[in-house]
């Protein structure tokens, strides 16, 4: 077959089909860019955008494993006040998969306005979107701003307007003692700088007694239980021990009264048996000598009469009879 060179051919021909062929790699060019590869698409439910915008990243675990692929309204699932959400659609690996707790935050990368998704796996089953009960959105200043303007138009401007005059006039009357207030400020705060190292072995060691507390908590609770019973025990046996303390009471006011009453017999009788026993000191050594003297008859006695309900004497034989069988003991 002959084929036609390209100077032969119609020229309107072959422009038509360099443009065909252009505009299908084009077209396949930008389905390549969409298409992602080894992912899967994901919904969440938030109440806000929260600042995130298509084209962010989605990260788990601090790793990214995906991006944001667009953030629109969504009027079919509201929240429980009526207005509708906001849907935001997004693509992760594969190989991740979402169960029935998964979470997703909006979270702040960096100063100047750009955020990420923050998603966390977790529970058995799968999740295709996660509902507005499961997500969470940074802090919003305009709904702070909201809410702050509903308190401060409850407010009492009357009162407060008398209580900012009252604080002028009491201040106004102490304006001498707040200069020496604000100087004892700066002094303890003076000491605290040079001390730091003081200060920073302090809160050590407080921290050391804190975990010490934490670690022993269990402990502490049941000395505290303990402690508990006891009260409760005392609570129970409070009229017992009113009693016996009144009786005590009682017994020391009877003693007291019997010292009292009895003072005059007992000094005579203090009184000789101080004589007895300035006797007896004086004497010290003579009773010595006498029980020096008594031991040996003591023990000699103690000897014959230790064996038994009898005594045991010994003595020669011209004592007794020569025909005696016990050998002269008796």
């Amino acid at each position: 077959m002959q084929v036609k060179s390209v100077s032969t051919r119609d020229p309107y021909k072959v422009g038509l089909g360099l443009i065909a062929v252009i505009a299908i790699l084009g077209v396949v060019l930008v389905l390549l860019a969409k298409a992602s590869f080894g992912t899967h698409d994901h919904e969440a439910v938030f109440k806000n955008t929260g600042g995130l915008r298509p084209g962010e990243a989605v990260e788990v675990r601090g790793v990214q494993v995906g991006k944001v692929t667009s953030v629109s309204l969504d009027y079919t699932d509201r929240d429980p006040q009526g207005s509708p959400t906001v849907l935001v659609k997004f693509n992760m690996n594969s190989d991740i998969s979402l169960g029935q707790q998964t979470t997703a935050t909006v979270k702040v990368a960096t100063l100047l306005g750009t955020h990420y998704l923050e998603v966390d796996p977790s529970g058995p089953g799968a999740l295709g979107r996660i509902p507005l009960a499961s997500t969470n959105v940074p802090y919003n200043l305009q709904d702070a701003l909201d809410k702050g303007s509903d308190v401060v138009g409850k407010l009492d401007t009357k009162v407060i307007a008398k209580s900012l005059v009252t604080l002028a006039d009491t201040l106004g009357d102490s304006k001498n003692a707040i200069g020496p207030a604000l100087q004892g400020v700066s002094a303890v705060s003076m000491l605290i700088e040079k001390r730091g190292e003081q200060t920073a072995a302090l809160l050590t060691a407080a921290s050391a007694v804190t975990k010490e507390l934490k670690d022993n908590s269990g402990n502490l609770t049941v000395l505290m239980q303990q402690a508990n019973l006891v009260l409760t025990e005392i609570n129970s046996r409070q009229d017992a021990i009113k009693q016996l303390l009144s009786q005590s009471v009682t017994l020391a006011t009877m003693v007291s009264s019997l010292i009292q009453n009895s003072r005059a017999d007992l000094k005579p009788a203090l009184t000789s048996l101080d004589a007895v026993i300035q006797t007896l000191n004086s004497q010290s050594k003579q009773l010595q000598a006498g029980f020096d003297l008594l031991a040996p008859s003591v023990r000699y006695v103690a000897n014959a009469a230790g064996n038994g309900p009898w005594l045991d004497l010994w003595g020669q034989d011209p004592l007794l009879p020569a025909d005696d069988s016990t050998g002269g003991l008796l």
